[in-house]
């Protein structure tokens, strides 16, 4: 893809045969672009599996809108500009703040596609700081833990400690085998097989010869109070704010979160709202969830940005019963 891009630039921006563009004609399309009426918002919805839904609605950016009808993209139109060292070191941030926004709404979305209610912290006793060490164990771990449980699915997500070792916060689904998660845990950190065995076998307890610990995290007073089981928005929630922590700690391109390969993606649908103000784009988001059959709805808006995001989960029985409102919804 970089490749045919780059032949674009070339071809298009950089070769003095190019012809230069018909400023009269680039005006008439313009205005014929803005003559149609603009949708002042859009909004995307995510079906995700087990019957959750996700509606958000953002402000339509009317210079794409105009870009898009008229055929203009800006990353091949455009000729290259050659940035300052200053303004690539710009251009790198932001381009690393969309990259943890990808990764953190990438992270909520698995966490309720494996409806995920349980969150188990695994750690080490020693000071590890070797992000690839941590990452091969994680690695020999799963192949282990998967001879009994081939089917597992997970969402695991790095953080650093104050005292600078790592250790792996990972959402799970249901209550899990805590002595098979230690045992193969331990192996896979480097912990003698004859002790995990007489651990396991004859009730030896390790005590300080334990390389590593496995713990069942229950929801933090903010994060769930007093209940047992996490909510998936929370758990989601949660695990995100570690994210934006590894975008600025870690080096580029190294993996911020694993997951199981055996999870299924949600349905994405984009589309524009007849709304003209933040009043009604609520109105209308709040159908296409309650279309859904959804119920224990959340909320969040920004008024002065124009920004709301609603999700809901539908009860197993309405499954499916209520997909004809919506398409007709989506449909108009």
């Amino acid at each position: 893809m970089a490749a045919s891009i780059r032949r674009k630039w070339d071809t298009v921006n950089d070769c003095p045969s190019t012809k230069k563009p018909d400023l009269a004609e680039e005006a008439r399309r313009h205005r014929q672009a803005e003559s149609q009426p603009i949708p002042e918002y859009w909004a995307k919805v995510v079906r995700l599996p087990h019957g959750q839904t996700e509606v958000s609605v953002t402000p339509a950016n009317r210079q794409t809108i105009i870009n898009l009808r008229m055929g203009f993209n800006p990353l091949l139109d455009c000729p290259r500009k050659r940035r300052t060292v200053e303004e690539q070191a710009e251009r790198d941030e932001e381009n690393r703040a969309r990259s943890a926004k990808r990764a953190r709404q990438s992270v909520r979305f698995l966490v309720k596609s494996i409806f995920a209610d349980h969150m188990l912290t695994f750690s080490y006793r020693e000071n590890v700081e070797d992000r690839a060490r941590v990452a091969a164990d994680w690695k020999e771990f799963v192949r282990l833990f998967r001879h009994r449980y081939p089917d597992w699915q997970y969402l695991a997500v790095l953080e650093k400690q104050e005292r600078g070792s790592f250790h792996i916060h990972v959402a799970v689904t249901a209550k899990q085998d805590i002595r098979w998660l230690l045992r193969c845990w331990l192996l896979a950190i480097g912990q003698p097989a004859q002790e995990v065995s007489e651990w396991l076998v004859g009730g030896v307890k390790l005590g300080e010869r334990s390389l590593g610990a496995v713990n069942v995290e229950p929801p933090k007073r903010r994060w769930g109070g007093t209940a047992k089981h996490w909510q998936r928005n929370k758990l989601a929630g949660y695990l995100t704010k570690y994210i934006g922590k590894e975008f600025e700690e870690s080096d580029k391109g190294a993996k911020k979160y694993w997951h199981s390969r055996n999870v299924e993606r949600p349905k994405i649908e984009k589309f524009w709202l007849r709304a003209t103000t933040f009043a009604q784009a609520v109105e209308e988001a709040h159908d296409v969830v309650f279309y859904t059959g959804a119920t224990s709805l959340s909320m969040w808006g920004d008024h002065a940005a124009g920004v709301v995001w609603i999700t809901g989960e539908t009860s197993r029985e309405l499954l499916g019963r209520c997909s004809s409102g919506l398409a007709e919804l989506l449909e108009d």
